[in-house]
């Protein structure tokens, strides 16, 4: 996804890029002390209408506020969780408008891949 055209930037701490990548793997370790980076990813796609329309054409990923479910779900801040902070406030504290927070289930790995790259390529 970090590759995709439509994306402008990725938040996840697994991706070597990510800035807090080296500590995210010497804090989040497995019993058998392999690293693990969790299922939250948050992903910049540029607008609000972009994220809007990106989230209109996901089909496995579900909207909601609270995310962590077992199911894959996907929050948008800007106009969910943090609407009533000012663009501006928002903005310093990194939250675009075109922020998209993703919280990945345990459905298969295939399907959330083809339902990201759908929702995606329709942006193009």
């Amino acid at each position: 996804m970090d590759q995709h055209a439509q994306v402008e930037a990725v938040y996840y701490p697994g991706l070597p890029s990510h800035p807090q990548h080296d500590l995210a793997a010497r804090q989040q370790r497995t019993p058998d002390d392999e690293p693990i980076f969790g299922g939250m990813i948050s992903i910049d796609i540029g607008s609000l209408e972009q994220a809007r329309t990106f989230i209109g054409h996901l089909e496995v990923f579900t909207l909601a506020e609270s995310l962590g479910g077992v199911e894959s779900l996907v929050e948008h801040p800007a106009i969910m969780t943090h609407s009533s902070v000012p663009r501006d406030k928002r903005e310093a504290f990194g939250l675009t408008d075109g922020l998209v927070r993703l919280s990945v289930g345990i459905e298969d790995v295939a399907d959330l891949q083809a339902d990201l790259s759908a929702a995606l390529d329709v942006l193009a």
